[in-house]
């Protein structure tokens, strides 16, 4: 068999007119050697695929312009303006020229060419662009581009067809190795970003927590996680997460909700810090990933301070909220509160407890009287009595007690040693 040679420049394109200079571009859209076509060299017998490909490659314009039409229409993720036009058409480009020079010298792609396919995978990956979108983009690239060597073909040249059909697995050996590529790269990028990212959010719950909020570290760590450090927060708690790869979880399935939120891990407890998030959508997202552990979500409030607060306020709230449950301090303000003041109470609170723990039929009639609007009739239907046995419980509860729960001072201090309804 006869060796490789070069191709006459009367059968395919001179070198790519349109050039231009690597000053400034990304290394995936520098013009590479598959712009010198002169140098392109072709094993002997192949000269009709390679004049189909050469052809194709003279009219390049037209066919990169449609193949970014294409990815733009057909895949929504590049509709969202992650990747500029002049990117993606840039790109479609280096990629084409590649391919038809490998195509008319029958290789497979060069480690040069496959590096620079790793470089595009690592910055859509810092564009934000799904792995599965970029892999669907050059598909549909390799779909158009074989559409049109198809088209290429002289009519009637059954030589050149039957070796056209011989380098489809070419091309779609290119497509396997090229797209490897690409996805290995986006995936180290990510996992890269995702940990720097995890940092970030563990050190900014830290100075959260330490109240640390006066210098530029926690506005500067804010803003990187998306957070406007003037802005109204909101932060929720969550126990119950059996690692964290919950956390990480929880963050990815928020991401893709409203507003901007930042998932943190301390001790046992899974934070989230969040601003401009509906707080009903914020706690069901919460149990959507931990379906039966308890979430608390403090008040919002405004600025890096109000932060601190809010996350205080969810702490608090997370300590009076059963497993399953999700509470909000603005319902359980009262028993937070109260909690956080437990030692100092505690002298003037245990008698009611003790009764409660000895009777809690008469607990339960005067949780009943306060949910009933202070009625005793009410009372009775809550609990399914005549209302002259909650009549007893009561003045019973008083005896025990003394306590009054008829009267303001005797209710909130039952209340406040009953505590919240578990």
């Amino acid at each position: 068999m006869a060796g490789p040679h070069n191709l006459d420049l009367d059968d395919l394109p001179p070198d790519h007119d349109n050039a231009r200079s690597a000053d400034g571009l990304p290394p995936d859209l520098q013009p590479g050697a598959e712009t010198r076509w002169s140098a392109v060299e072709v094993p002997a017998g192949w000269e009709p695929v390679a004049k189909i490909a050469g052809a194709v490659h003279l009219h390049l314009d037209p066919l990169v312009e449609r193949i970014t039409d294409a990815v733009a229409e057909e895949i929504s993720p590049y509709r969202q303006d992650l990747v500029p036009r002049a990117d993606l058409a840039g790109s479609v480009r280096r990629n084409l020229e590649a391919l038809l020079v490998g195509l008319a010298e029958r290789r497979e792609p060069t480690s040069e060419q496959l590096t620079v396919r790793r470089e595009l995978g690592t910055r859509r990956a810092l564009q934000g662009l799904p792995v599965d979108a970029v892999i669907k983009a050059y598909h549909v690239g390799y779909r158009e581009l074989w559409a049109r060597l198809v088209d290429g073909l002289p009519p009637g040249d059954e030589d050149a067809t039957t070796k056209l059909l011989s380098g489809a697995t070419l091309v779609w050996q290119w497509v396997h190795e090229v797209t490897d590529a690409i996805a290995a790269a986006h995936a180290q990028t990510t996992r890269s970003l995702e940990a720097r990212a995890v940092g970030a959010r563990q050190r900014f719950v830290e100075l959260l927590v330490a109240g640390d909020l006066g210098g530029q570290e926690a506005h500067r760590l804010a803003r990187s996680l998306g957070l406007e450090p003037a802005g109204d927060f909101t932060v929720a708690a969550v126990r119950g997460a059996t690692d964290e790869l919950d956390a990480v979880e929880l963050q990815r399935q928020l991401d893709g909700e409203e507003g901007h939120q930042a998932v943190a891990v301390r001790g046992p407890l899974v934070l989230v810090v969040a601003q401009d998030v509906e707080v009903t959508r914020l706690t069901e997202a919460c149990r959507r990933i931990f379906p039966r552990a308890a979430v608390a979500t403090g008040a919002t409030r405004t600025g890096l301070p109000g932060a601190r607060a809010s996350l205080e306020d969810a702490e608090q709230s997370l300590a009076v909220t059963a497993d399953g449950r999700a509470a909000s301090f603005e319902d359980v303000w009262l028993w937070a509160t109260l909690l956080g003041a437990a030692e100092r109470l505690e002298p003037l609170l245990q008698p009611g407890r003790e009764v409660a723990a000895a009777h809690p039929h008469l607990a339960e009639a005067v949780r009943a009287f306060a949910d009933g609007g202070f009625s005793v009739s009410a009372a009775g239907r809550l609990l399914g009595l005549h209302a002259n046995t909650v009549s007893y419980r009561l003045e019973r509860w008083t005896e025990l007690t003394g306590w009054n729960p008829r009267s303001f001072a005797g209710l909130t201090r039952s209340a406040a040693a009953l505590g919240p309804r578990r």
